[in-house]
């Protein structure tokens, strides 16, 4: 799975890192497995990472190896007690197990900063790799939802869930 990974680290984003993101987040798969495929521009993606830094109701981490990034992750309050999350892997690190690793690594340390109780993954149907990826890492399926036209799964994870996925 990650034989090629060495010292991962995980660190908050910061408005440097708006170029890497914006990228893969116009990554042509990342935009098909989107609610939104349209294209970002990059003047509404600086302006919009600079808002989510600052906030208190949003947390983005990257995650690296010997400091080359392979992953991102968002965690959106969505209630006082819910974030939602966002991920997504760097396309030459695919299908090798790091989306479940950016959900392990990195759901507990969410919960503590933004203080709540519940992660929700909400997932096209069609995306394959993610679906197992939440899956992998501990979280249950608790119903689907049609949004805007797309079949979504709806993945949740609690703090007070088995401790042997806390990983």
């Amino acid at each position: 799975m990650m034989e090629n990974l060495k010292e991962i680290t995980i660190r908050k984003a910061c408005k440097e890192d708006f170029k890497l993101l914006w990228n893969w987040a116009n990554d042509i798969d990342v935009r098909a497995n989107s609610l939104n495929p349209e294209i970002i521009s990059m003047t509404n993606h600086k302006e919009w990472l600079k808002k989510r830094i600052r906030s208190n109701d949003t947390l983005i981490y990257i995650l690296e190896s010997k400091g080359i990034p392979f992953s991102q992750i968002r965690f959106d309050r969505i209630s006082q007690n819910e974030a939602e999350i966002d991920i997504s892997v760097s396309r030459e690190w695919r299908s090798k197990g790091l989306g479940t690793l950016t959900l392990t690594q990195t759901k507990l340390r969410a919960i503590e900063q933004l203080r709540i109780l519940l992660l929700t993954g909400v997932v096209r149907e069609a995306n394959i790799g993610s679906c197992k990826a939440f899956i992998n890492a501990g979280f249950i399926e608790s119903d689907k939802r049609n949004i805007n036209g797309n079949i979504c799964r709806v993945f949740h994870w609690e703090s007070n869930q088995n401790p042997s996925l806390n990983n």
